[in-house]
C-alpha cells in the first residue's frame, strides 16, 4: 500500500439543504485553504533545496505539509459530497472525522536526483490528472442530482468519489516531494516503500546476535 491513505466513511443519508449550497458554504474553508497552500509552498520549495543538500525531507517540514494536504483533502471531499460533516479547520489528525488521510514518517533516506527532476517526473501523473479531476467533477455532478432529488447517495457513487479522492491524495504527496515512490493509479497496487528515519536508526542502533555454537559443542562452565 502507498505510505499516504486517503479514507472516508460512507454515509447513506445525506442533507439535501447543505448539499444544494455546497458551493457557497464551503467558500469559508476554501478561503483558510488557499492561505494554508501559500504557505505550503514556500515550505516544499525549500525542502527540494534540503532534499538536495542533505538526502531527507526535514521532519517537521514533511508534517507540515502533510498536515496541509490532510485539510485540503477534508475541504476537497467535503466540496465534492463525499461527507455532510463540516471539516475541521486544523491540519492534524481527527480520528473522528469522517475523512481521513494517514502518512507514514518521512523516509530516512531520499533520491536527490528525483527530487531535482520531480517536476519532469510528474508530468505523466499530471496529465492523468486532469482526467481524473474531471471523473471527479461529473461523479460529484451526479451526486449532487441524486441527494438532492432523492435525499441519498448511493455506495458506488460514494466509493467512485473515494477512489478519485484517494488518487489525488497520492499524487498531492509525490509532487510535493513527501514520497520517492511513484503513486499507483490503485491503493491494491504493491509498492515497495523506503524505511522511515525511525526504523534505520533503530536497526544500526541494535546489537549484534552472537555468533551460534558449533553443533556438538559443549558450553564452557559457569564461572565459581
Amino acid at each position: 500500500m502507498y505510505p499516504v491513505t486517503y479514507e472516508a466513511d460512507y454515509q447513506r443519508e445525506r442533507n439535501r439543504l447543505t448539499t444544494f449550497f455546497r458551493l457557497i458554504v464551503v467558500i469559508p474553508w476554501l478561503i483558510v485553504a488557499y492561505v494554508y497552500l501559500i504557505a505550503q509552498m514556500v515550505v516544499v520549495f525549500i525542502a527540494w533545496f534540503a532534499i538536495l543538500f542533505i538526502g531527507r525531507f526535514p521532519e517537521g517540514m514533511y508534517n507540515f505539509v502533510g498536515g496541509v494536504l490532510r485539510f485540503t483533502q477534508r475541504v476537497n471531499g467535503f466540496m465534492y459530497l463525499q461527507t455532510d460533516e463540516w471539516p475541521p479547520f486544523g491540519i492534524g489528525q481527527d480520528p473522528e472525522y469522517a475523512i481521513r488521510v494517514n502518512f507514514m514518517p518521512p523516509a530516512a533516506r531520499q533520491s536527490r536526483l528525483k527530487d531535482f527532476f520531480r517536476l519532469i517526473l510528474a508530468i505523466p501523473l499530471l496529465i492523468l490528472s486532469y482526467a481524473m479531476s474531471y471523473a471527479l467533477m461529473a461523479v460529484a455532478a451526479i451526486s449532487w442530482l441524486t441527494i438532492v432529488f432523492r435525499g441519498y447517495q448511493p455506495a458506488a457513487i460514494h466509493n467512485a468519489i473515494a477512489y478519485l479522492m484517494g488518487w489525488s491524495t497520492r499524487f498531492s504527496s509525490y509532487v510535493y516531494l513527501m514520497r520517492d515512490e511513484y503513486p499507483p493509479v490503485g491503493d491494491e497496487t504493491p509498492v515497495e516503500i523506503d524505511p522511515p528515519a525511525e526504523a534505520l536508526v533503530a536497526a544500526e542502533a541494535a546489537p549484534l546476535d552472537p555468533a551460534p555454537q558449533a553443533q556438538g559443542e559443549v558450553p564452557p562452565p559457569p564461572a565459581q
